[in-house]
């Protein structure tokens, strides 16, 4: 389960609020009441139950008995023994039950019902059942925000509801809240496939959060926007116990039940699926048992299949009290299918044909057709047989049969449909043929009087209910109370008359819409369409929304209007309130738009009368002469041209307009699309041909479209038969910043909006600054992709060119991306086709620089590529990731190959980013660069990328986002250091005194004061209201608007201060005046840029001592030539015995190799660098065909470009030609195949290659190679058994078992235990019964190593003291047990151990060797008594040797 997606739920933000459930008003005695009527009326309806369903249709059964009321158990909670109680009962139910009992809809009683109806501005639902049995639901029930109601449902749509209360006249009150549904529902009783009410609490970019009504488990459902709020039924797809958190997705699923631990009553609530066998058929249905659940329930005949096992049932109904649990195997409950009905309410029928009767005293039936609703022929079969034409299936109930009317096979009378039953997916007819009136009956305009019936408080609007007759009701809006708002709207007494005027009429909601404002009651222009108005006619109507150009004005039945800023006549447009009454006059009216223009001007009618007489007395003749047809050629003089139309003059007098996109374009290379138009070229007077595509109106006169183009298409058929339809366009805005940049125009009414992403642009940073690059108007091509609210498409500059929209994965490519929103330590930035990404902070720039989000700002374009996904994609613009060759070449996951990408992190120095995204494990001493992200007592913590953050313990830093260079010092949990002394501080806080002008940066803005850091110190300062600068008529938060955290500024120090903590503070002043004063001492000490740039170069010193301290640098560096030549000499002669002759000579082959690879092969290295083709290498190839180094490049360049198995066959190639005397260039291509191999190829193709090389090179080199390639990749039990194996194949090798005890010792530091196949004790007994004497000092010695590297620092000192007590006069062991006791271990043991080396060495070079190594020691860590103790202890050994050759000589000289 995503990580991301639990803490989201866990975050105190996305947390469910639970809704407030229904609340009685009465008190606690009428509850009490109230309760005992329920009991009791439930132990009524269990006897009359269990009668009911022990009798045939005749009455009760008298040979047997009856099933007592106490079979249906005690009232109390099923959950004790649900499966005990129907494993007890469920024979006696299957024996004594004749016929399906009516679904009970009592108190408590879980349903699955459809909504039917939504009331008036959503105010209730009304829910249907099964046999039309119906209940509602208000507002307090069906939603958890106060911005939903019943509108945000739809008709048919099924919902979980329970009865909360049952009122007069049958009516019974539902609720859908989950916290009544879900009552007392635990994580643990959830079992997959469960079907549960919830309410979408809040999305977000990974999905949306469900409250399921339980403090005990929330929800979550993947990448679905839903309506906060409101109630969805979902289906449990995954369970996380351990975090209480439900995964859920919309599947129809059936419940999962794995074990009788998970049984519970809510497995019985309405809404789930079963697989059920059939148990018995009874009267009106069946009885069936739910598989691995053993319960019984009722399936109803018009509900059941024909099928024994297994038949798919969803629950509809559950009565915990008389445990009765009703089941459907309809299809369209079982899939949840919406109803549309094939018929309307009120429709009439000629009569019914009786199909199949049904329980409760219905009828399934076939409405029968009118002679005119036939749409088919009767066979003549048909026609003799006199059949009544059938039409839709419906559902009649007893009581609606009139009394005079006998029941027979079909009943010929007329009929109506009377409602419609969206659960039972069937409508009920009646024979009461004027049953309902319709709302089409009542007139747009009427003035009525109504009658107060209810005043709706909601929580930003204030309405009326009114009853304007016996069959309909109505709503009064406060904004239709007066004719002007008001502040505070009348209030109304139930039961008042008001006369009302019928606004608007919403059938297909069923709702009625009045006004009472004054001027709408009088005598004005009633209209229900455009079709009823003229220009010029005088209007009255309200307004209802401001617009920048204008406002929309509305009239009756919804029709709205636009007045235009430029036809207010001079009146203030900010005079005009929302909601007051405006006379306007009707200025353009076009009936197939849509349209009406309004104007405050009055418009004069004569106009019009005249434009029409004009039409009228032109002759008819004329007319059929002048006729023009769509496509139709026609010469035209150009008229005029305004803004991005051309007016031309037609033959005979008639008029046409032609748009810029509608002409021919050319290539024009100076653009930045390429394009230009002939457009441009036209003059008033010039003479076109164009095509006829349309005729309209303009201005109340007829006028042409035309067109240019050769290949016109037509918008409103073409384009949305085919999306990819190539069109051109001009630009009409440009907003560079915006998420559409380019708005392009192709057509009068149709505007297509160019995404960032589809614009083609050589550069990203083009996008930033369109509005330099193009004009408006200029024409461009585009291709049309999608149809949505919005026409998108993409510019494209070749007629040829295809441009696809990549909807595949992205991971791995360069993307154009927009920055969406600034958080904490990253950047989110949207890509195309709606998906989106994270930008770190580490992998916005190349360069680390200060303040780096400012160069980022909110809607900037630039281009990036997709280097990782976790949950998330990250993303890097770096130029590192975005360089294609050296992305493919040294960064690609899959591509790219080591021995490059090895080239590149060399000349990367301290930047760790790609190091760390290339997975290559930080080493203890290196030096990396990061952002500081914050602080806390613990220290700093700094981003090295963006999946790593170090910790830097006991340093502080005000400055957030700086770049800061540090040196890892821990690598389990990632820490490491700054070397305060390193920052390069010029000055001394003692030193800065008042007078001095210097450099500062805001790091932080709080108490009204700024807070500054003084560049170049530890010394901190204070920018107060008094001494700031630019403060002329600020008040409060002023340091707020004159500075923002991370500027630097300069100032002046004016005082000192002591803080809580006994720290200096200094206090600051900006004021320019006081800073220019001459005499002031200015203080350059730079900024924190220079200052990183600067500690690039200073960190060299702190690497070299820290690799000095921790036995990183060979020891001989750090030692005098001349004494290392000498003690390398007494080895040589064998003084000590400290090597073998086979050791000698693998350090000479060594020496040897290392040469031959900086001197010989640097040069060719360099040249195959700059190949990049095949045939370049086969002829550098041929150049020098026993070089690896051309060879190995190679298959480097073929692995990359060509394949794996190309690369294979080129280092075949290179095998059989290089000749066997060159066993290092061998070698080298055997280590590069294994490499191949380990990367890329199979763990058979490894270890085949590996055996191959053992037999045709050096095996014992082959083995160390391929054991340090496992464990470069932390392949620590692949390390083991090789090394195991090395062992075995040579005992009598050193190296051997030194490989193996590193190996042993990696798997004891990875499992933080001995390995418990080889310990080390057994392994060292074996290792020195197989080596020689000579080689055993070297093992124990290597061992050693190991345990002080390992943290078993006295284990390792033993180990040494045991080895020097028979080698006590070894110098080089007494110098790496020195360095690593240096390294491991307190001063205080250093000084002693040095002490034991020089007394334990009696020859001079020696012992200038170990006095020369602690007097360094003394230098680094020591003080002045140290050293000068060093000194005086080698000036003593110097004079009692000088005086032991004076008694020497002198004993010979008496000789």
């Amino acid at each position: 389960m995503k990580k991301k997606v639990i803490d989201a739920l866990k975050d105190d933000k996305y947390m469910f609020n639970p809704a407030p459930t229904y609340k009685n008003e009465k008190g606690t005695e009428d509850k009490l009441k109230k309760k005992k009527q329920r009991e009791k009326k439930q132990l009524q309806r269990r006897a009359q139950l269990a009668e009911y369903i022990s009798s045939d249709d005749d009455g009760p059964q008298n040979n047997q008995p009856i099933l007592d009321q106490d079979d249906y158990g005690a009232l109390g909670d099923l959950d004790q023994d649900i499966l005990g109680y129907f494993q007890m009962k469920s024979q006696k139910i299957l024996n004594m039950t004749q016929k399906i009992p009516e679904q009970i809809f009592d108190i408590g009683s879980l349903h699955l019902g459809c909504v039917s109806s939504i009331g008036p501005n959503g105010a209730y639902l009304i829910v249907n059942f099964t046999r039309n049995k119906k209940g509602f639901v208000d507002q307090h029930n069906l939603r958890d925000r106060k911005n939903i109601n019943g509108g945000d449902y739809k008709i048919g749509e099924y919902v979980i509801t329970k009865v909360i209360e049952e009122q007069k006249s049958n009516k019974i009150q539902l609720s859908l809240h989950p916290n009544i549904i879900n009552d007392q529902l635990s994580v643990n009783q959830l079992v997959i496939g469960m079907q549960i009410p919830g309410i979408a609490q809040t999305w977000n970019e990974f999905g949306t959060t469900i409250n399921f009504g339980s403090q005990q488990f929330s929800g979550f459902i993947n990448e679905q926007k839903l309506k906060c709020g409101r109630v969805y039924i979902f289906n449990i797809k995954e369970i996380n116990y351990k975090e209480k958190i439900v995964i859920c997705d919309f599947e129809q699923r059936d419940v999962q039940l794995q074990n009788k631990k998970q049984i519970s009553k809510y497995l019985l609530n309405p809404g789930n699926l079963w697989k059920c066998n059939n148990a018995k058929s009874i009267t009106g249905g069946q009885i069936v048992k739910l598989n691995k659940f053993g319960v019984l329930g009722y399936v109803f005949q018009d509900y059941q299949i024909e099928q024994d096992k297994n038949i798919l049932c969803r629950i509809i109904g559950f009565d915990e009290p008389s445990r009765q649990i009703y089941l459907s195997s309809k299809q369209e409950h079982i899939e949840n299918i919406i109803y549309i009905p094939p018929y309307e309410i009120g429709q009439q029928y000629q009569g019914i044909v009786i199909n199949q009767p049904l329980y409760s005293g219905a009828y399934l039936v076939n409405a029968i057709l009118n002679d005119d609703q036939v749409q088919t022929k009767k066979s003549k079969k048909a026609l003799k047989a006199k059949l009544p034409n059938l039409g839709p299936i419906c559902m009649l109930n007893k009581t609606q049969i009139p009394a005079d009317q006998e029941i027979i096979d079909h009943i010929q009378r007329i009929c109506i449909i009377k409602e419609i039953n969206y659960f039972d997916h069937v409508g009920f007819v009646s024979f009461e043929v004027n049953s309902k009136p319709k709302l089409s009956d009542l007139n747009i305009g009427a003035i009525v009087k109504g009658v107060v019936k209810q005043v709706l408080l909601k929580e930003d609007s204030y309405s009326v209910l009114l009853k304007i007759n016996e069959n309909f009701n109505a709503i009064l809006p406060s904004i239709q109370m007066s004719d002007y708002p008001l502040t505070n709207p009348p209030k109304f007494r139930i039961g008042s008359k008001i006369r009302v005027r019928i606004l608007q009429i919403d059938e297909q909601h069923n709702n009625i819409i009045v006004t009472m404002k004054p001027t709408l009651l009088t005598d004005i222009k009633v209209f229900k369409s455009l079709d009823d108005l003229n220009v010029g006619d005088t209007l009255y109507g309200f307004t209802i929304k401001k617009l920048e150009n204008g406002i929309l004005v509305k009239f009756f039945q919804n029709i709205v209007g636009f007045l235009s800023n430029l036809s207010f006549d001079g009146q203030n447009p900010d005079d005009i309130k929302i909601g007051q009454i405006i006379k306007v006059y009707v200025k353009y009216v076009n009936q197939n738009d849509n349209k009406l223009l309004l104007s405050l001007k009055k418009i004069d009618p004569k106009q019009k009368q005249v434009n029409e007489t004009q039409t009228q007395n032109v002759k008819l003749t004329k007319l059929i002469k002048t006729k023009l047809n769509l496509g139709e050629k026609v010469q035209c003089v150009v008229s005029a041209i305004k803004n991005n139309v051309v007016y031309v003059n037609l033959p005979d007098g008639k008029f046409g307009r032609i748009h810029k996109a509608f002409f021919e374009c050319y290539r024009n290379d100076d653009r930045l699309f390429k394009l230009q138009s002939e457009f441009e070229n036209l003059n008033v007077g010039s003479q076109l041909i164009a095509s006829i595509i349309g005729e309209n109106k303009e201005n109340n006169k007829q006028i042409f479209d035309l067109t240019c183009l050769s290949d016109h298409i037509e918008l409103e058929k073409d384009v949305q038969k085919d999306s990819n339809k190539i069109v051109y366009g001009i630009i009409k805005h440009i907003k560079s910043d915006a998420k559409s940049p380019l708005v392009v125009q192709i057509y009068y009414n149709y505007n297509v909006f160019i995404d960032g992403w589809d614009i083609d642009v050589e550069q990203p940073d083009i996008l930033n600054n369109l509005e330099q690059k193009i004009q408006q108007g200029q024409p461009v091509k585009v291709k049309l992709y999608e149809f949505d609210k919005q026409l998108k498409g993409i510019i494209i500059n070749e007629d040829d060119q295809q441009l696809q929209q990549n909807i595949g994965e992205i991971l791995y490519t360069k993307q154009i991306y927009r920055i969406l929103s600034h958080h904490d330590s990253y950047i989110r930035v949207q890509l195309k086709n709606r998906q989106f990404a994270s930008i770190d902070i580490t992998e916005l720039s190349e360069l680390w620089e200060l303040n780096l989000f400012e160069q980022f700002p909110v809607g900037k374009w630039g281009e990036c590529r997709i280097i990782a996904k976790d949950k998330v994609y990250w993303a890097s613009a770096r130029e590192t990731f975005l360089n294609d060759k050296l992305w493919n070449k040294c960064l690609h996951p899959v591509k790219s190959n080591t021995i490059s990408y090895q080239k590149m992190i060399l000349s990367l120095k301290y930047d760790v980013r790609t190091q760390l995204f290339k997975k290559t494990p930080l080493t203890i001493g290196q030096v990396a660069l990061g952002y500081v992200t914050g602080s806390t007592y613990n220290g700093t913590f700094v981003k090295l990328n963006y999946e790593t953050t170090c910790l830097i313990r006991g340093f502080k830093t005000d400055i957030k986002y700086r770049p800061i260079v540090l040196m890892i010092t821990q690598l389990n949990k990632l820490q490491g250091t700054v070397d305060l002394n390193l920052l390069k501080y010029k000055l001394d806080d003692k030193q800065l005194r008042i007078g001095d002008v210097v450099q500062g940066l805001i790091v932080n803005i709080r108490n009204e004061k700024a807070a500054v850091k003084i560049l170049g110190t530890l010394q901190q300062g204070e920018l107060d209201k008094k001494d700031a600068e630019g403060l002329e008529g600020e008040d409060g938060w002023w340091a707020n608007k004159l500075f923002k955290i991370g500027q630097q500024i300069e100032c002046l120090v004016i005082g000192q201060r002591q803080n809580k903590n006994n720290q200096t503070v200094l206090r600051l002043s900006n004021i320019q005046e006081l800073i220019n004063t001459e005499g002031k001492r200015k203080i350059e000490l730079g900024d924190i840029q220079q200052e990183v740039i600067d500690l690039h170069e200073s960190f060299e010193e702190m690497i070299k001592q820290h690799q000095i301290k921790n036995n990183v640098v060979v020891e001989q560096q750090n030692q005098d030539k001349q004494i290392e030549e000498e003690i390398q000499q007494e080895v040589n002669d064998g003084e000590d015995n400290e090597q073998e002759e086979d050791d000698v000579e693998e350090e000479e082959q060594q020496n040897n190799q290392v040469i031959e690879e900086e001197n010989d092969q640097q040069e060719i290295r360099e040249e195959v660098q700059n190949l990049e083709s095949r045939a370049e290498y086969e002829k550098k190839i041929l150049t020098n065909p026993n070089s690896s180094v051309i060879w190995i490049e190679f298959v480097a360049y073929a692995a990359e470009n060509e394949g794996i198995e190309s690369a294979r066959n080129v280092i075949e190639r290179a095998l059989r030609v290089i000749n066997f005397s060159n066993e290092l260039e061998r070698l080298n291509l055997w280590t590069a195949y294994l490499n191949l191999e380990f990367n890329f190829g199979s763990e058979d193709n490894l270890i085949n290659v590996f055996k191959r090389g053992c037999q045709n090179c050096d095996g014992k080199k082959l083995h160390i190679k391929l054991i340090n390639i496992y464990r470069k990749a932390q392949k620590v039990d692949l390390t083991v058994e090789l090394s195991r194996s090395f062992v075995q194949k040579y005992k009598q090798s050193c190296k051997s078992w030194i490989e193996f005890l590193q190996s042993l010792m990696e798997w004891q530091k990875l499992h933080d235990d001995e390995n418990p196949q080889y310990s080390f004790k057994d392994t060292l007994n074996r290792a020195m019964q197989s080596l020689k004497k000579t080689k055993q000092v070297k093992l124990l010695s290597f061992y050693a190593r190991l345990q002080f590297q390992n943290n078993q620092i006295e284990e390792g000192k033993t180990t040494f003291e045991t080895i020097l007590q028979k080698n006590s006069t070894r110098t080089d062991i007494w110098s790496q047990y020195l360095d690593l006791v240096i390294k491991y271990c307190q001063p205080d043991v250093v000084r002693s151990i040095f002490q034991k080396a020089i007394h334990n060495n009696k020859k001079p070079r020696k012992i200038k060797f170990l006095f020369k190594k602690q007097l360094e020691y003394e230098n680094q860590y020591g003080d002045s008594a140290t050293i000068q103790k060093v000194k005086e202890q080698a000036e003593q050994w110097v004079s009692q040797f000088m005086q032991k050759d004076i008694q020497q000589e002198d004993e010979e000289d008496s000789d």
